[in-house]
């Protein structure tokens, strides 16, 4: 982090005149960039041995805080300028005295001589301590993976290795013997290992195999870490079983409830990483848990066998070191992924010896071949062979973890270019199996300074491969992945996220608060980053904070906790604040001081009526996430003046009115999730003719209440043909009023870009859903209906080539599904050429109260016979269609390997096992479940 602090100051030093007049002439820009060269490159090697040295690692703190200091001057500096800019004040930004003559009027330009004085003075004391330590100058080499792009990404599809452990544990699982019955307690299977070993990779195979999914009634997952929080754990518990928790925040009210949802059933709980020694704790959380059904199980992940006897283990199943042969495969399949076996030979026989480093640790593994990778030659392999990173003496506990798994990430971390150092250690902020949204990650990361133009590469993009980068060094893992395959979520490995936060050790502070511990605090003021964790009810444990050098502060888990927005009025140096439900009623006005702010979420607070105007005074502000806010009616009016502004996320706060007309004025703004139709056209609102003026916008966008175009006139206006990268809408009309043929027109000026991808309509109350322009969306995968009530038909929908995924929900007037919906004779092609739903995987219907019949027949000629319908269907959903009695026959030949159907009482008994008249159109479907209750094949 020092690194890149020092070489962003010695750029804006070198290219800025108006720093060298802030800094009062060429002498004093010289004096502060020698000072900072001279550190710069001594700093590899300070950061390769503050891991040993803690006085190195004390000198490095202190030389990034000053560093952060001297940023937030030149940053006050900008802001100062940039404000006079907006509001219009009349003088020559290149006339940079008559700024200085502007500032100095309100005493800002004293404050900062003072300032800048002391930080040339701390930087100097700290550069005459560079002798003290003797660090040496290190020729770095950055090592950057080959390609970045997906396709070379390597995904763990498969556990290596544990197929003996892995067969053990199902048949612990599955296999009941006959006296369960009789006994009270429920058996708990422990996997012990030290970190890094697979537990947790071990326990999620075993979770998703076939045999245990269908064994069991009902499967919940919940990760505990470093701290057994009986109330957290309950309420993860309750959530899994889909169970309603937000009023619940009394333990004795939440094991209640864990009662009765798992009451006769037969359940899996997975408890992951659990550290809790004191028998008492798991007691109070056990009881309600033994009145599930007989054969129930509890399965335990850990690294100490002391924690798998304080849970009365039953079954303790002990995983050791990998095979070399097993850690060569994982190690071999990274490293020369992409080359040709002749090209790697010579370098067989050093990898070798580097993988029996690793002590068959498959995270140390993964990491060390993922980082050799990208070195080709037989030098850069010894070098890492031979590194004197191995020979580092680390106080760790041997039950915990393998020394060379820190090892292993510490190579990996130090072949990082500077800003990736940064963006991973960042992820240090976030508590323990953390899901991390990537979009969001990118976000902060911005907010931190951390990416920087490349060319013309924007941010976001560059944030997207560094993203990439860290994962493919093993850094993240637990990937989610969104309709199009690109990875959306992601986790850390606990060990990772030790090692993250043992670099950061003076910087980043979190605190797991349950209102129940009492908890000593450290000096929360010399923190750069800090989160809280708060259980449901917890109170704050701050009242005021005299944090101005915080530069992050998150609040999470924060339900049911009233927090005092005074907290806020002393933390001006925040540049990323999250403080999403969290109850606010009210944000004070002095937030608008807070100039360096370029992050705000205050998403999920249903309570917040109003943003306070000064929050327009934050004209650093990169991203504002306000979603969700129910009670939310308006938003600031001067918000034109948020001209940094690039992502502003307002989704689902349903009772905005209108828009601001300013926001038309924000031409960086990549993201407007939704846009509200006014109900009268005030000039002051912000109209959908006006996304014209933002042509920076791209990926989702919701128009609200598209009803009200029709009174506006402005249907036309709006021209979403030609919003190329807007490649997911939502078109959401309104319920009110009954049926209005008026929306149809509607529909039908609201064309947009081919290049569409996913679309949503809802409540949409035109009699028929065929705007010309449906069928033309060659690029569209995904399509939801929801709501439609009054359409009378499904439009011809089977013509989307690539469609994957439909669902159609809440279309009460549809009595019919036939060959229009399938989209056959519909244009005059011969059928014999025709394929309907070519591409379709997943097709879902839901609440079609008068659905009776779905039709796939149109007789048996040669010619229908020759037809193909939905040749990749992989999932089949029917939920809440009580009248429908006949499924169509070409089910018989799609590749179907899910079917569910819930609340569909005629169905049901129609397909019936063997007996049922349906039965024989959905016989080859593997994985059949009818009512919750499992048809598998076999």
């Amino acid at each position: 982090m020092a690194e890149l602090l020092i070489c962003q100051l010695i750029e804006l030093l070198r290219v800025r005149p108006k720093k060298k007049k802030l800094l009062r002439g060429k002498q004093q820009v010289q004096q502060l960039t020698v000072i900072l060269q001279e550190i710069q490159p001594l700093l590899e090697d300070a950061e390769r041995r503050q891991v040993k040295e803690s006085s190195i690692k004390i000198w490095l703190h202190d030389l990034k805080e000053a560093c952060c200091d001297l940023e937030d001057v030149f940053d006050e500096w900008d802001t100062a300028i940039l404000r006079l800019k907006i509001e219009k004040v009349r003088f020559d930004i290149f006339n940079y005295c008559l700024c200085f003559s502007q500032l100095s009027r309100v005493g800002q330009r004293r404050d900062i001589d003072r300032r800048m004085k002391d930080l040339r003075e701390r930087l100097s004391v700290i550069a005459s301590e560079i002798g003290n330590y003797r660090f040496n100058l290190l020729s770095r080499e950055i090592e950057q993976p080959a390609r970045t792009e997906t396709s070379s990404f390597i995904h763990d599809s498969a556990i290596y290795g544990r197929d003996k452990e892995k067969e053990n544990l199902i048949s612990k699982l599955v296999c009941e013997s006959s006296e369960e019955g009789m006994r009270s307690d429920v058996n708990v299977i422990s996997i012990v290992g030290m970190g890094g070993l697979g537990k947790t990779t071990l326990a999620q195979f075993v979770y998703n195999d076939d045999r245990v999914r269908v064994h069991f009634d009902l499967k919940i997952w919940v990760c505990v870490s470093d701290t057994f929080d009986v109330v957290r754990v309950a309420k993860a518990i309750l959530e899994a079983t889909l169970s309603p928790t937000q009023e619940l925040v009394e333990l004795d009210a939440l094991l209640e409830h864990i009662h009765e949802s798992i009451a006769g059933k037969k359940f899996l709980l997975v408890l992951d990483d659990v550290w809790n020694e004191d028998f008492s704790k798991w007691e109070v959380l056990k009881q309600p848990l033994l009145l599930g059904g007989v054969g129930s199980r509890i399965l335990v992940t850990t690294r100490k066998e002391r924690v798998a006897q304080a849970m009365r283990t039953t079954v303790m199943i002990t995983l050791g070191a990998l095979s070399e042969e097993y850690c060569w495969s994982i190690f071999s399949q990274r490293a020369f992924l992409g080359m040709e076996k002749g090209k790697y030979k010579q370098l067989e026989e050093i990898g070798m010896k580097i993988v029996n480093k690793c002590h068959g640790v498959p995270l140390a593994v993964k990491t060390l071949g993922t980082l050799m990778r990208s070195k080709n030659t037989t030098q850069q392999w010894e070098h890492v062979l031979h590194n004197e990173m191995w020979e580092l003496e680390l106080e760790l506990d041997p039950e915990d973890v393998n020394r060379n798994v820190f090892v292993s990430l510490l190579l990996s971390y130090c072949a990082l270019p500077p800003a990736l150092r940064c963006c991973f250690l960042y992820c240090s902020c976030f508590p323990k199996d953390y899901v991390i949204e990537r979009d969001n990650l990118i976000k902060l990361w911005m907010s931190q300074g951390y990416l920087h133009f490349h060319g013309n590469k924007e941010k976001e993009i560059l944030g997207q491969e560094y993203f990439m980068n860290l994962a493919m060094r093993s850094f993240f893992q637990d990937f989610e992945k969104d309709y199009k395959g690109n990875i959306i979520r992601c986790k850390m490995h606990d060990l990772v996220h030790d090692f993250a936060q043992f670099l950061t050790e003076f910087e980043c502070f979190i605190m797991e608060v349950d209102g129940v511990t009492e908890k000593t605090m450290p000096v929360i003021e010399k923190f750069r980053h800090s989160t809280f964790v708060l259980a449901p009810g917890a109170p704050f444990p701050l009242s005021t904070w005299e944090g101005k050098s915080l530069r992050t502060l998150f609040i999470l888990g924060s339900t049911n906790t009233t927090i005092n927005p005074g907290i806020l009025l002393h933390l001006s140096g925040l540049r990323t604040l999250n403080l999403s439900d969290c109850w606010f009623k009210e944000l004070p006005e002095e937030v608008g001081e807070f100039i360096h702010l370029r992050y705000l979420n205050l998403s999920g607070n249903d309570e917040l009526e109003r943003l306070p105007e000064s929050l327009c005074d934050l004209s650093n502000l990169q991203t504002l996430l306000i979603n969700d806010c129910m009670r939310l009616r308006r938003l600031p009016e001067a918000m034109g003046k948020l001209v940094n502004l690039r992502h502003l996320h307002i989704d689902w706060s349903f009772n905005l009115e209108r828009l601001p007309k300013g926001i038309a004025k924000l031409t960086s703004l990549q993201t407007l999730d939704m846009l509200v139709v006014p109900r009268d056209d005030k000039n002051e609102a912000f109209q959908l003719g006006d996304l014209k003026k933002l042509n920076q916008l791209k990926g989702y966008l919701r128009i609200c209440r598209c009803g009200n175009l029709e009174q506006l006139g402005g249907a036309e206006e709006v021209e979403l043909m030609n919003r190329k990268n807007i490649v997911n809408l939502n078109l959401d009309f309104d319920w009110s009023g009954g049926r209005r043929l008026e929306d149809e027109r509607i529909l039908e000026c609201l064309r947009p870009h081919s290049n569409l991808e996913s679309l949503e309509i809802r409540k949409y109350r035109g009699i028929t859903l065929s705007p010309d322009w449906l069928v033309w969306l060659t690029n569209l995968t995904r399509l939801h209906l929801y709501s439609c009530q009054y359409c009378e038909s499904l439009p011809p929908l089977g013509k989307l080539p690539s469609l994957e995924s439909l669902q159609i929900c809440i279309m009460k007037s549809v009595k019919s599904v036939g060959l229009e919906f399938l989209g056959i004779g519909t244009d005059g092609a011969e059928l014999s050429q025709f394929i309907s739903f070519p591409k379709l995987r997943e097709l879902r219907f839901s609440e079609l109260g008068k659905w009776e019949v779905w039709e796939g027949s149109v007789g048996s000629t040669e010619e229908y016979n020759s037809i193909t319908i939905m040749p990749c269907l992989h999932s089949l959903e029917i939920d809440s269609c009580f009248c429908i009695h006949v499924l169509p026959n070409f089910l018989k030949k799609t590749p179907l390997q899910n079917l569910m159907i819930t609340e569909c009482k005629i169905l049901q008994e129609h397909c019936r096992r063997e007996r049922g008249k349906e039965w024989d159109k959905i016989s080859h479907i593997p994985n059949i479940k009818i009512n919750y209750e499992n048809f598998s094949k076999g």
